[in-house]
């Protein structure tokens, strides 16, 4: 059911009004049209109208079944309203027949005939229908002639960029100015899990993007962002690596959807800041491994087991970083006794209680402030370290989450700054302590990348 309505006659009597129903009566009878439609001319109403037996009128004849009126009437057109209502004619909007035009459409014989007439007005008020279906809207959207512009470079184009990220758009919390702004379909190229949708994009006028340049390299290009969706299809994925871009290059080397032939055509061609990005990708190619490993990111991304780590004599300390290590992996490392990598490996959330006893029997003194900072360290080694009295560790201990709560209740009550920008950080201390922190407005950048802090500050603004 598209659309009902409980209304009322003028003799007081209920019926429910239901634009369905009233549509399969309408049926060698005609519909009343009132107002300006936007989607749709007078003339492709009427061919839509004709293959039901239903005639297209805008004067009000004795077979009208029904109305369809806009929001902006003439005078004329609104004396025809009252008067059909008057009649017992049920009235609906041109939204409500928007609704209907797309359930009953036949999409084949659609776009049949838009590809032999590349009829482009018509084309642009369809996309203008909200309730077509994603998969019509997208074989429609890819046969928009942009006529060698950007997307934002005229009103008509904007137009249709602006239907397109009000559809595939979606967040949270944002401006909804950002709709009418190139970064909305740069957005949607970097987070949509429609591969068909992604592979229309492809095709798109490019747009770029500002990005920051501290921290990890970011797509700037539309291609870019579709290389680094992990749910671009391989079909896409071909598209792109065509392009020989060293920009794409990049985001395909570190997309774990690039199979792993194209991954090794990549690697040829690459440069260093490639071939290192090659080395993260989670869903590398066994073939590469043995030609990456002067790479230290490589040891610091992929699974390590003992046949791989036998292919260096000297692991990068950044080693120990890496999740993926199997317990034999890190026997060895606790082995070989190397400062630097076992800090690294002391902070591994991925260490079990039992390898961080093996650790902390090292007795090395340099290796317990990042061992009372890790989540998986055993309460006894905790409450040891806390009792050494050392400022270090109990700045590095204030970072950890399972740190019984008699501890951080007493890191709290120490009042020190550096302690308090390690409690900051830490999304297990109590609410009432992090709102006592935020007092200090050193601590409020910390206090922002507190999920428990900023989550309650959301809950009490109701967003």
């Amino acid at each position: 059911m598209l659309y009902s309505l409980q209304t009322t006659e003028g003799n007081g009597k209920h019926f429910m009004k239901n634009i369905d129903n009233d549509f399969a009566t309408a049926k060698g009878k005609a519909i009343l049209f009132l107002g300006r439609y936007t989607t749709l001319s007078t003339d492709e109403i009427k061919l839509f109208l004709e293959k039901f037996n239903i005639r297209y009128t805008d004067t009000l004849d004795d077979d009208v079944a029904m109305a369809v009126e806009s929001t902006i009437l003439s005078p004329h057109e609104e004396e025809l309203a009252t008067e059909a209502y008057k009649k017992g004619i049920h009235l609906y909007n041109t939204d409500q027949f928007d609704q209907l035009y797309a359930k009953a459409l036949n999409s084949d014989s659609l776009l049949m005939s838009l590809k032999l007439s590349n009829n482009q007005e018509r084309l642009s008020r369809l996309l203008h229908n909200r309730y077509l279906d994603d998969t019509l809207f997208i074989k429609l959207f890819a046969m928009y002639d942009w006529g060698n512009e950007g997307m934002f470079d005229n009103s008509e184009n904007m137009k249709i960029a602006t239907l397109f990220a009000k559809r595939f758009f979606v967040k949270d919390r944002f401006d909804a100015a950002t709709y009418h702004s190139p970064i909305s379909v740069f957005e949607v190229a970097l987070i949509s899990d429609n591969p068909h949708l992604l592979d229309v994009m492809f095709d798109l006028p490019e747009i770029e993007v500002k990005q920051s340049r501290s921290g990890p390299k970011k797509p700037t290009k539309l291609k870019e962002a579709i290389a680094a969706n992990p749910h671009t299809d391989t079909k896409t994925l071909i598209k792109l690596i065509r392009r020989n871009d060293p920009g794409i290059d990049y985001f395909l080397a570190l997309n774990p959807a690039t199979p792993h032939e194209m991954q090794e055509r990549i690697y040829e061609r690459a440069d260093d800041t490639t071939k290192e990005a090659l080395s993260k990708n989670e869903n590398l190619s066994p073939a590469l491994f043995e030609k990456l490993t002067e790479f230290d990111t490589l040891w610091e991304y992929q699974p390590i087991d003992t046949t791989r780590l036998n292919l260096t004599n000297t692991p990068p300390p950044s080693i120990g970083e890496n999740e993926n290590l199997t317990p034999e992996v890190i026997d060895t490392l606790i082995a070989q006794s190397d400062t630097t990598t076992l800090e690294n490996l002391a902070m591994n959330p991925a260490l079990t209680a039992k390898q961080i006893e093996k650790i902390y029997t090292l007795q090395n003194p340099a290796l317990y402030p990042v061992i009372a900072a890790n989540p998986n360290t055993p309460e006894p080694i905790l409450r040891e370290l806390f009792a050494k009295n050392n400022h270090e560790i109990e700045r590095y201990m204030a970072l950890n989450t399972t740190a019984p709560q008699d501890i951080l209740d007493a890191l709290f009550a120490k009042d020190d700054y550096k302690i308090n920008c390690s409690l900051a950080l830490n999304e297990s201390l109590p609410l009432e302590y992090l709102q006592q922190l935020q007092i200090d407005h050193r601590l409020l950048n910390y206090l922002k990348n507190n999920k428990t802090f900023t989550e309650n500050i959301l809950h009490n603004l109701g967003i």
